[in-house]
């Protein structure tokens, strides 16, 4: 089921200080929101993008960030923000960015590139698991959880997570991991991330967990999943989000996909799952382009990933780029426009009142980029539960 709830619901929640937690790549808040729910207390986050953490500090004002590269953070900057000694932590966050492992990435090709992510040149971006890695082993935290796509468990990239959670086991963890779908923990999107957990021998030993039980510490599905009508099907009646919409919609029309997108059928029955730009339109775009290939152009394979989905079902995985206005892939179930920043938090399951800083699509990459708060709650209460609280 759905829950609505406001950034003062998150306060109340994370006044009761049950555990503290320092998040790395924290982003625009999502992972911290879900901690702060579960009562956790965020003593500090580090977030190299400045639109992140506008983001972050318009909703959280009194959190410490450091505003840096991961790579230039050492283990004793954070004990010093923190005023903690080593293994006072009780759980170290992080979401290492994940470009190459992504469904849409460019797999191993685009490993150990200089490229421009985010305004910044940046180099081997797949390697920064290792500098959360650096940091665990310097401050010792009671567990960790690293968050990353699922692409990083497929076979292609197989060994090389295997290296990620080989260095966290050699430095002393009891490492588990899990392929987890946000829609089992009252999100409304289907979108599957990876979750690496790992407590430290100690704290393991003393809670009972080893490797024949570590699987336990993954929260077991809720039910029923949430659907896009729970979520957002009244804000068709709110006129600030609609107001949006329309910008959204005029914005489509200038784009080649409108074409295609207003013969899509809307409102579609929960038994079709889904329909795509691309499923729908690709032999009519085919047949133009053999016709006359001059005028045409040639049918675009993005348009597969321009999906509709019904009303009484979880969206699709949203993205960074697929929630951009040029993009706009991720279709309203009865509209020709992509998602609104209101109906992409709720979607994310953010806080009702949940600010969003910069440009339109500064906004909904920031939401794109985000770890589901509710889903991370589910996690950090389980843990706390069979481990921390003992």
């Amino acid at each position: 089921m759905y829950m609505r709830y406001t950034l003062d619901d998150v306060k109340k929640s994370s006044d009761r200080k049950l555990f503290n937690v320092v998040s790395l790549f924290a982003g625009g808040g999502g992972s911290s929101t879900g901690y702060k729910l579960a009562g956790g207390e965020v003593l500090l986050i580090n977030e190299f993008q400045e639109i992140a953490t506008k983001t972050y500090l318009a909703n959280y004002p009194n959190t410490k960030v450091m505003i840096d590269d991961i790579r230039d953070v050492s283990g004793q900057d954070i004990l010093d923000s923190t005023g903690l000694s080593i293994g006072e932590l009780d759980i170290l966050d992080g979401s290492p960015p994940c470009p190459p492992f992504s469904a849409s990435g460019t797999k191993r090709k685009g490993w150990k590139k200089t490229k421009v992510a985010y305004g910044k040149k940046m180099e081997n971006i797949e390697d920064l698991s290792f500098d959360m890695v650096r940091i665990c082993e310097y401050i010792k935290p009671k567990v960790f959880i690293c968050e990353n796509v699922k692409g990083i468990t497929h076979e292609y990239a197989m060994d090389h997570f295997n290296r990620i959670m080989n260095a966290f086991e050699g430095i002393g963890y009891n490492v588990s991991y899990r392929v987890l779908n946000a829609a089992d923990y009252g999100v409304p999107q289907k979108r599957q991330r990876v979750f690496v957990v790992g407590f430290r021998d100690d704290v393991a030993f003393d809670a009972g967990i080893s490797f024949m039980n570590m699987n336990t510490v993954f929260p077991e599905p809720t039910s029923p999943r949430p659907t896009l009508r729970e979520a957002i099907y009244d804000l068709l009646d709110d006129e600030d989000n609609m107001k949006e919409a329309q910008i959204l919609c005029d914005d489509m029309k200038t784009k080649t996909k409108y074409e295609w997108m207003q013969l899509m059928p809307k409102d579609i029955p929960v038994e079709q799952s889904y329909v795509s730009v691309g499923d729908f339109c690709f032999a009519e775009m085919e047949r133009r382009y053999k016709q006359d290939s001059d005028n045409n152009p040639k049918p675009k394979n993005s348009h597969y990933q321009s999906r509709r989905t019904p009303w009484d079902l979880p969206s699709h995985t949203l993205s960074e780029l697929g929630l951009q206005t040029s993009l706009a892939v991720h279709l309203h179930p009865r509209e020709d426009r992509g998602y609104t920043t209101t109906e992409s938090k709720r979607l994310m399951t953010l806080p009702e009142d949940f600010k969003l800083m910069g440009t339109l699509n500064e906004k909904l990459a920031r939401v794109g980029l985000m770890v589901a708060p509710m889903q991370i709650k589910y996690i950090a209460e389980n843990i706390y539960q069979q481990v921390l609280v003992r």
